[in-house]
């Protein structure tokens, strides 16, 4: 199979169509930039060849351009075994398929699927998957070049073939893989890929019974130790109770308690007693001391008295004076009141006089804008009547763009129409010798030498008086469809109001240009401030003409004048009147000042009197409260009551000191009644714990003896001989299980060392192969190939990785493979397109010239077709130099 050309349309960013043509044998090259698409383009050769043309597959949706409204076309042309074909499909919209052998259409729709799959030697495909052939290995889509090869089933059988037909069928090779892969699924069953245990295997089902087992004997010989533990246990606890319930040990530890009881409640009482007397000492002292600061404060009341005598006296000396000094102070501020409401008056005058000679300047300066508002109102009336002619001319003009449109789509229509007539009508040709001229008509029209038409109608021909021939077309659905349009066209026409098309198309000039006049209106109403209604305007021009009339004539009323002064007079009398109120405010100033000093004055003359007035009630009220607590003649005989109980006081406290004194000297300290109440303590909770542990002792024997019991009807020594035999013989069954399993694994290591030696010779073909191209790039080197040609290591003087080498050298050696490949199924005659989307990105500049004579080197046997964006890096590849041109590239290329 060689590619030829391409074409597509409604494809990615190919909306429009786009076509590549001039591919030829050997190495083709498409450079261009990012998002040129070519990886839509290696896409679309795909699909076409791989997808049925009726598919909806997201694969097929997402190649489709985005928003088109047309079908998604792709048209093939390659030759395959010395004959050119030429596939087209339209996938989504319309879809169709078509199929043609040296310019012959051969197969159509899913025919053309089935027929172009067969052609390939391909299986008929889902639609979710490109191949199972050559052509999954061979086409290398973008970012896949980096993973080496991986055949699937159809490419498999296509290189088995091929090698075996060198070097024929190894003896035993099949029957050895049939052999390992039964015993692989027979180990299987048993084990995992990493060598464990299945999961409900065989060898895990024998491994859990025998764990079971085992377990089932732990838990039994577990049970008889923990009876006998039990025994012993039971033991112990009837020994301990015979010790707790000895009646000789707990009456002596009950006396010594009693004992200590007594002697605590002695203490105790002591100890109460002292406390007594410590509270009636502390109340004799409170007795005194309340006493002591009762004779204080009342030697402190007369004190107070007559302190607050003498400050009476004082008071009422001083304030007459202060009275005097606060009115004054208020006669003084009065006055200065007055002279600043004075001075305030003046410029308040002063400032109406500027208030109406402002309102006068104002009215000067609107009836000097009263004329230019005037001439605004003409113009912008002027342009209100304008408008209104406007609109009533496009009210009588009905006819618009979309009109005149639909005349001439009915005008395109018809002509098609009319050329498809003519172009399938018969023809009439007269030719008419010179001794008929003027004896042949056509219809009323005479023919002098020869007539040539096509017959669009019933047409009559006369010769002279000789004969009339008339000539009738053959019936054509598109005289009806020509004569439906006709009668459109005249109906559109007669709605608009006009005669023909032509004068159609005047009425449309004739809006335009009063569309454009009212535009000019529009935009002058807009430069008057006007952006909706004109009238609305202009009533309120008018209005505000009104107003400025009645402003002026207001203005000249109140200052009391019948014609506006001009503006010297204005400024001169303003300037007069500004500096006069400036004069009066200094002083108003002035005046405001000395009254803040006045009322400062005035306010500290009344906070003085207020003071001294507050002061001498506190005093009196003072005095008053104080008499009424002790009157002057009870003095002296109150004092003598005090000083006598603050003596019987101080007795009282010296008899309660005394008596305390005495009883600690015979009580006993704290720290002997500590020790007492520790050891009650101690001899109390002793008996307790012996009573608990004699009540749990009780609990563990009555527990233990139902244990031992329960367990003894449970025959524990015979469920532990039952589980020792079980757990024997789920052993030795485990035994032969793994027994089996080191067997097969033996087997499966045997038959497996037989298929590698045969597998050195198995892939001789494919190294062959691969060896020129692997030595233009690393010379003397070699691939290691595991199952299903997967790539294990490279020997370049010793063995590799192929994981490990870098991303660059991986790429590099999987492209070499697919030539290798490819040459092998060149070789045998199934020769398939190599495809590289955006291959080689990492190649340095040595490594990609090397490169380039391996592409050269596969290209001399089969095609290559190398799509990139890096334009100066490939320019030495040379090759076929691809051009993606947009368009169809002329003819029916996009034509379903």
């Amino acid at each position: 199979m060689r590619i030829k050309s391409l074409r597509v349309g409604g494809i990615g960013r190919f909306a429009d169509g786009a076509h590549v043509e001039g591919f030829g044998p050997g190495v083709n090259v498409l450079a261009a930039g990012n998002e040129i698409g070519k990886s839509t383009l290696f896409r679309a050769i795909r699909t076409c060849l791989f997808h049925r043309h009726d598919s909806k597959h997201q694969e097929i949706r997402d190649l489709a351009s985005d928003d088109s409204q047309l079908s998604a076309s792709i048209e093939l042309t390659f030759e395959h075994q010395d004959r050119e074909y030429r596939i087209k499909k339209s996938f989504l919209r319309s879809p169709s398929a078509a199929l043609f052998e040296d310019g012959r259409e051969i197969a159509r729709n899913k025919q053309a699927d089935l027929a172009i799959w067969e052609l390939l030697g391909v299986q008929p495909g889902s639609g979710r998957s490109v191949d199972e052939g050559a052509f999954g290995l061979l086409w290398v889509g973008q970012g896949a070049s980096f993973s080496p090869p991986e055949p699937g089933a159809g490419a498999t059988t296509l290189l088995n073939r091929a090698i075996e037909s060198e070097v024929g069928t190894l003896v035993g090779g099949e029957r050895a893989r049939q052999v390992l892969s039964e015993i692989q699924a027979e180990l299987g069953r048993s084990l995992t890929d990493t060598g464990r245990p299945k999961s409900d295997g065989p060898l895990h089902r024998a491994m859990r019974e025998a764990e079971d087992w085992t377990s089932a004997e732990q838990q039994a010989q577990a049970k008889l130790t923990a009876l006998e533990q039990q025994h012993g246990e039971l033991l112990q606890r009837r020994q301990r109770r015979v010790e707790l319930t000895d009646p000789v040990v707990t009456a002596q530890m009950t006396q010594e308690l009693l004992t200590a009881r007594t002697q605590l409640a002695e203490q105790r009482a002591a100890g109460r007693e002292i406390l007594r007397l410590e509270a009636e000492e502390t109340a004799a002292v409170r007795s005194k001391e309340g006493a002591a600061q009762r004779l204080k404060q009342f030697r402190d009341l007369g004190t107070r008295l007559d302190a607050n005598r003498r400050t009476e006296t004082a008071l009422m000396a001083e304030l007459p004076g202060l009275r005097a000094r606060e009115q004054e102070a208020r006669t003084t501020l009065s006055r200065t009141y007055e002279q600043i409401e004075a001075t305030e008056a003046q410029v308040r005058q002063l400032a109406a006089r500027y208030q109406q000679l402002e309102k006068l300047a104002a009215a000067a300066a609107r009836a000097e804008r009263k004329d230019e508002l005037a001439r605004q109102l003409a113009a912008l009336e002027q342009a209100a009547r304008d408008l209104l002619a406007a609109d009533a001319q496009l009210a009588s003009l009905r006819i618009g763009s979309k009109d005149v449109d639909r005349l001439d789509e009915f005008d395109r229509q018809i002509g098609a129409l009319d050329a498809q007539l003519r172009a399938a009508a018969a023809h009439l040709s007269i030719e008419v010798t010179s001794a008929g001229a003027g004896k042949v008509l056509v219809g009323d029209e005479p023919v002098d030498t020869q007539h040539r038409a096509p017959v669009l109608a019933s047409t009559r021909v006369t010769i002279g008086d000789l004969a009339v021939i008339t000539v009738t077309p053959a019936a054509n659905p598109n005289h009806d469809a020509r004569q439906s349009l006709i009668a459109q066209r005249e109906t559109l026409l007669r709605s608009l109001g006009a005669a023909s098309v032509a004068e159609a198309r005047a009425q449309l000039s004739r809006r335009r240009d009063v569309e454009a006049t009212r535009k000019g209106l529009v935009a002058q109403l807009k430069t008057l401030g006007v952006e909706r209604e004109p009238a609305q305007a202009i009533a309120q021009l008018k209005s505000t003409l009104a107003q400025m009339d009645a402003a002026v004539a207001i203005a000249l009323e109140e200052a009391g004048r019948t014609t506006p002064p001009s503006h010297a007079e204005l400024e001169e009398e303003k300037l007069t009147i500004t500096q006069q109120r400036a004069l009066r405010e200094g002083e108003c100033a002035k005046l405001q000042a000395v009254r803040t000093q006045q009322q400062a004055a005035l306010e500290g003359a009344v906070e003085q009197r207020s003071a001294c007035e507050s002061r001498l009630e506190q005093v009196r009220t003072g005095l008053a409260a104080d008499l009424a607590m002790c009157a002057d003649a009870d003095r002296s005989a109150r004092d003598a009551l005090l000083l006598a109980d603050l003596a019987a006081c101080e007795t009282a406290h010296q008899a309660a000191s005394a008596a305390l004194a005495v009883a600690r000297e015979t009580a006993p300290d704290a720290a002997a009644l500590e020790r007492m109440e520790t050891r009650c303590q101690r001899l109390e909770q002793a008996l307790d714990n012996r009573q608990q542990e004699h009540v749990q002792i009780e609990r563990d024997i009555g527990r233990l003896t139902g244990q031992i019991q329960a367990a003894g009807g449970d025959g524990v020594g015979e469920s532990l001989s039952v589980a020792q035999e079980q757990r024997k013989l789920a052993e030795r069954e485990l035994a032969c299980i793994q027994e089996r399993i080191a067997v097969l694994q033996l087997l499966r290591d045997t038959v497996s060392a037989c298929l590698a030696e045969g597998r050195e010779r198995y892939f001789e073909p494919v190294r062959r192969h691969l060896r020129p191209f692997l030595n233009d790039l690393f010379p003397g080197a070699d691939l290691e190939l595991g199952d299903g040609y997967a790539i294990e290591s490279v020997k370049r003087g010793r063995a590799e990785s192929f994981r490990r080498l870098s991303d660059g050298t991986q790429e590099q050696i999987a492209v070499l493979v697919r030539l290798a490949m490819g040459s092998i199924l060149a070789e045998r005659g199934q020769a398939v397109p190599i495809i590289l989307d955006d291959a080689l990105v990492y190649c340095d500049d040595d490594r990609i010239q090397r490169m380039f004579d391996a592409l050269t080197r596969a290209g001399k046997q089969q095609q290559i077709i190398v799509l990139t964006c890096r334009l100066r890096a490939f320019a030495p590849l040379g090759g076929h130099a691809l051009q993606l041109q947009a368009g169809s590239g002329g003819g029916s290329a996009l034509a379903a």
